[in-house]
């Protein structure tokens, strides 16, 4: 728990130091600080709320390689896999795997998944469950970033218009309060990638 309320703390200083730079004199500027701290506020809420889920995790079992290995099969939504690779979080005490898939057309997506069983991953998945509860949203330039239910789902998602942007979309929630499954994709739409998701096969976790 203690590292959970470290890195609560870094957090919450990074976001008013942001909230500092980018609050102006204007009457909006205090409006909108509030509304970030308020945002904090929820979350930190969120985050007390999950710690009997967190310490369930801390007593868990780490799922083993071979599992992510069934998900992360040869092809996904006619996109064939180009590399997979699993356990190179263990040295921090995290269990996870990642694949990528793509096709001729340079369209392609990287998926990740984090286990959160465990000390580490138990601290893991409380700062993403943290996150995805402050129900944000964010527009700098081309770029969107923001909190939306999909299917129940809460994500947390990222699209950019620009073409010329290195990710293009990218997708990130909790599955059975356990797993952190981000997607990161290139020439592809956010609703793409949303659709790409779904086939992708998590029973297995």
């Amino acid at each position: 728990m203690k590292k959970l309320i470290v890195a609560l703390s870094i957090v919450s200083l990074f976001a008013c130091k942001k909230a500092e730079e980018e609050q102006q004199d204007t009457e909006p500027g205090i409006i909108e600080t509030v509304q970030n701290v308020n945002k904090m506020s929820k979350a930190a809420d969120e985050l007390k709320d999950y710690e009997k889920t967190t310490e369930k995790l801390k007593a868990m079992t780490p799922v083993a390689n071979a599992v992510f290995k069934d998900i992360l099969v040869e092809e996904l939504g006619g996109l064939k896999r180009n590399s997979f690779n699993a356990g190179n979080a263990s040295m921090v005490g995290l269990s996870s795997a990642d694949a990528r898939y793509g096709d001729q057309n340079d369209k392609n997506v990287k998926i990740a998944i984090y286990d959160g069983a465990g000390e580490a991953g138990s601290t893991m998945i409380a700062m993403t469950h943290m996150a995805i509860s402050m129900n944000m949203e964010s527009i700098n330039g081309t770029n969107t970033k923001k909190t939306e239910e999909v299917d129940g789902e809460t994500y947390l998602t990222e699209s950019d218009t620009d073409p010329n942007s290195y990710k293009s979309a990218s997708v990130n929630f909790i599955y059975k309060d356990r797993f952190n499954i981000s997607f990161d994709a290139q020439k592809m739409t956010l609703e793409e990638l949303k659709s790409f998701t779904k086939k992708v096969d998590l029973s297995p976790l």
